[in-house]
């Protein structure tokens, strides 16, 4: 159906509704690690090195105190010179084990986060590429660009964030087993503190969460305004709205900055909390283990190695701490990226689905239905029947459903009710790949792509030859024009074919539709861009195009719709007559109004020099 699917209102509600996006994200989401990890499913050898590396990292950090217990007590205090030179070397070796193991694990990481990052902009890329019209019509691209982009980003750390945590909380493990082991009463002092630290963190994540979100939230926003103006900056300098444009893109920057300061804010006042807590648990140790020390309940290396297991033990407790609002990041990005990747494609071959054999081009519209939003029926009751090789124009005021039914015939959307069929075959029960490979489709908004012109005629006919690619470009009048250019064919164009004039552009896109000798070519208004000149080249190209293909047209210049073969007139989605120019005229219906308030409404344009020969539609 080509209505949102309630996946899809709930996706875009939720962009739209801060509130509902922060009950949806969670300080832990399973299902979000869940998908993630799958991703790392095929880098299993990458996980596994990374992990047995900071295993090792780990071991040595436990070591390294119990070495500087031995080298006291055992070696410096007795005076034992060779022995702690023998000790020197093995610390040294130590060291070097110790070094090794980060970088090994430092390297690992990166390379696993990134090659699972490259896996889940590549599904997304072809999730977006799959969804329909009808999705890419509700959505905003900025929006959609910011979980894309700056969602993805966020993730990068998602392996390094998991392994790295793991790696802490392991630390952690081994260096309280380790100082329980070497003295219960110093380890509780130790601890004494970190009850205290974690209520302070579980009160701060209160306000953490929400914050980290409201910065997702208006970032967003932000993307959203910025591609919507750049795209349209044409019309916002032809209606000089840049100043007001500037101020409503300030209020969303500053709403984003203000989030970002309040979350950097956050985030750098857990950080003394924790260090505030390092001293006070050190201090803790140094009296009260000092005293043992003066007693002679523990040797002085025994102190210092607590000393510094004091600081190897909130290192990780400071490092969680910061991987905690990495973590709150994560959560809320992996979200709102599987959101977008659950959006169902509706528009997909059915199962079973083969590819249509070569056409004659004979199509046929049967009781069709079809609504954009339920209960608002854009097409109704659509019955036609075109023959192999006939040129249909469709006519009719705007809002008719003229472009609809060029949309549903290109299946850019299934109908709600009837059924197309091109030579007999229900377009649902073939490919769409196996139909678009035979159909041609030129649009009023010419849309080139950056790379050279040869590029974007045989843009989805790569097989093209060259050869193929000129008598296309001869056919509808632009050969002469690209030779004449510094590269001819191999000339590169600027974003959108920016080099060239909207007529220019039009005729390239006419030549890549061409190219591939179509069956079907649906022009939808696709003379409407250019000037009287430029549709000369193309009407006088038309017979030679339209020969032996069928042809739906939607037309607004007299001189295409009077040599159609059929004219279809549409009002309100419905059918109200069909014949040709002349059976039409004769009937003095609808067609027939809308032509009188043309010729009317042209013969006063003509005196101001317009183009006289332009049909309403």
């Amino acid at each position: 159906m080509a209505t949102p699917t309630q996946q899809q209102q709930a996706w875009r509600g939720r962009e739209g509704d801060f509130e509902d996006e922060l009950m949806k994200n969670q300080l832990y989401n399973n299902a979000v690690v869940t998908r993630l990890a799958k991703y790392l499913r095929p880098y299993k050898g990458i996980v596994l090195m990374s992990f047995l590396s900071i295993m090792i990292y780990n071991l040595v950090n436990v070591l390294i105190p119990v070495f500087i217990k031995v080298a006291i007590d055992d070696y410096i205090i007795p005076g034992d010179l060779g022995g702690l030179n023998y000790l020197a070397i093995g610390f040294g070796l130590l060291l070097v084990v110790h070094l090794a193991a980060n970088y090994i694990h430092q390297i690992m990481v990166a390379k696993g986060g990134q090659l699972m990052l490259r896996d889940l902009r590549a599904d997304l890329f072809d999730h977006l590429q799959r969804q329909s019209m009808t999705f890419h019509n509700q959505y905003k691209v900025g929006q959609i660009m910011s979980r894309v982009q700056n969602d993805v980003y966020s993730l990068s750390e998602f392996m390094s964030l998991m392994v790295f945590s793991l790696s802490d909380i392991l630390g952690l493990f081994a260096i309280i087993v380790t100082m329980f082991i070497l003295d219960w009463q110093l380890a509780l002092w130790t601890l004494a503190s970190v009850p205290a630290l974690i209520l302070i963190v579980l009160i701060w994540q209160r306000y953490a969460r929400k914050t980290f979100l409201r910065v997702r939230f208006w970032i967003s926003r932000v993307n959203g305004a910025l591609q919507e103006n750049l795209a349209g900056v044409r019309v916002v300098q032809s209606m000089n709205r840049q100043d007001s444009n500037i101020d409503s893109f300030d209020h969303l920057n500053s709403s984003h900055l203000n989030s970002q300061i309040k979350a950097s804010k956050l985030s750098a006042s857990l950080m003394p909390v924790v260090e505030s807590f390092t001293g006070l648990a050190l201090a803790a140790v140094v009296v009260f283990g000092g005293q043992m020390v003066l007693r002679g309940e523990i040797e002085p290396g025994h102190l210092v190695a607590f000393a510094v297991f004091v600081h190897r033990f909130f290192d990780p407790i400071r490092q969680l701490t910061m991987q905690f609002t990495q973590m709150q990041r994560a959560m809320a990005s992996g979200t709102r990226i599987f959101e977008l990747l659950d959006v169902p494609v509706e528009l997909k071959d059915k199962d079973g689905a083969v590819a249509i054999p070569p056409i004659t081009g004979a199509v046929e519209y049967e009781n069709v239905q079809f609504s954009y939003i339920s209960g608002r029926p854009v097409l109704t009751d659509i019955n036609l029947f075109i023959k192999p090789g006939e040129v249909v124009a469709l006519v009719g005021p705007t809002g008719a459903g003229k472009t609809t039914m060029a949309g549903v015939l290109a299946r850019f959307f299934d109908v709600g009710d009837g059924r197309i069929t091109i030579d007999g075959h229900d377009i649902r029960d073939v490919t769409r790949a196996s139909v678009a490979q035979q159909m041609g489709m030129v649009l009023q908004e010419p849309f080139l792509f950056s790379g050279t012109i040869l590029d974007n005629i045989r843009y989805s006919h790569e097989e093209a030859t060259r050869e193929k690619v000129e008598e296309a470009a001869k056919a509808v009048g632009i050969h002469d024009y690209i030779t004449s250019l510094p590269g001819a064919y191999d000339t590169m164009l600027e974003e959108r074919g920016g080099n060239l004039s909207i007529g220019q552009r039009q005729l390239i896109s006419f030549a890549r539709a061409l190219v591939a000798d179509p069956k079907i070519l649906i022009l939808d208004e696709a003379t409407a861009s250019v000037d009287t000149e430029t549709e000369q080249l193309i009407q006088a190209a038309l017979n030679r195009l339209l020969a032996n293909r069928t042809a739906l047209i939607i037309a607004h210049r007299l001189s295409t719709v009077r040599n159609a073969d059929k004219i279809v007139a549409l009002e309100h989605g419905h059918i109200m007559e069909i014949g040709s120019h002349d059976e039409l005229m004769a009937l003095n219906g609808t067609y027939a109004q809308h032509y009188a308030k043309y010729q009317q409404a042209s013969s006063k344009a003509f005196g101001n020099g317009n183009d006289p020969d332009s049909l309403l539609a």
